[in-house]
């Protein structure tokens, strides 16, 4: 058995327990503000569109969608653990499974699939593969949202190597790289900082935003250009051509 596999078995005793505790549908609610400012722009306009959550641990955003309307939100991971604790938290439509198989038998069944603190997992050839995957299980002009490690974050080494399984971090260029040769088009990227839904949260966002323009300083200063992504992840949004 590979160390992953031992890691992914145990996931909630041995690590997400370790780190923010027994979560309960009251800790998830609390990040609803949050994820509505990240994600509500990037989500199906449609609440009737089919929405696939992969890598969707015991199913915390699979239960937000399913609150913002989106009833058929459905999710999938490989831990049994993780599923069988967010079903005991009354989570419905998660399942365990492999998802190379389980979208391999899902052609163009999908408006939108979502990989939130997913794809760094992977190797580059599993995450090309598995992006491979993805394409063909979106409708024609569906959506793949992703979020991962920001390799131009001041602090993404924390994200990066905060887990074992980590493998990669990622940037505008190396994704842009990846989903045109993947199929996907109109690729778009996101800053994740801090979430401006109370007062003390918008006074974090006004210091980010000074902290920003002294990084596009420095980076202006070395390269010339001042533009980047600067926050420990970033989301990132493709369409299938």
């Amino acid at each position: 058995m590979s160390f992953k596999e031992v890691i992914y078995r145990n996931y909630v005793q041995n690590h997400t327990h370790g780190l923010y505790g027994a979560e309960t549908l009251d800790d998830i609610r609390r990040n609803i503000p949050a994820w509505r400012y990240y994600f509500d722009r990037l989500l199906p306009q449609s609440r009737d569109a089919s929405v696939l959550d992969i890598g969707c641990g015991k199913g915390s955003f699979v239960w937000f969608l399913q609150q913002e309307g989106f009833a058929g939100a459905s999710g999938i991971d490989v831990s049994e653990e993780q599923i069988e604790y967010g079903q005991t938290l009354g989570i419905r439509n998660i399942e365990c499974a492999d998802l190379n198989v389980y979208l391999a038998s899902r052609k163009e069944a999908y408006d939108c699939i979502i990989a939130r603190d997913v794809m760094e997992h992977f190797s580059r050839q599993e995450i090309f593969d598995i992006l491979t995957l993805v394409r063909s299980a979106l409708k024609s002009g569906g959506s793949f949202i992703m979020q991962s490690p920001n390799g131009e974050g001041i602090f993404f080494t924390a994200i990066l190597y905060g887990d074992l399984t980590h493998e990669i971090a990622f940037t505008r260029s190396s994704l842009h790289q990846l989903f045109r040769n993947t199929g996907f088009d109109k690729v778009q990227c996101f800053p994740v900082g801090p979430a401006p839904t109370g007062l003390t949260s918008a006074i974090r966002w006004l210091l980010w935003q000074l902290i920003v323009l002294k990084m596009r300083f420095y980076k202006i200063v070395e390269t010339g250009d001042s533009s980047g992504i600067f926050t420990r992840n970033l989301i990132a949004k493709a369409i299938r051509d």
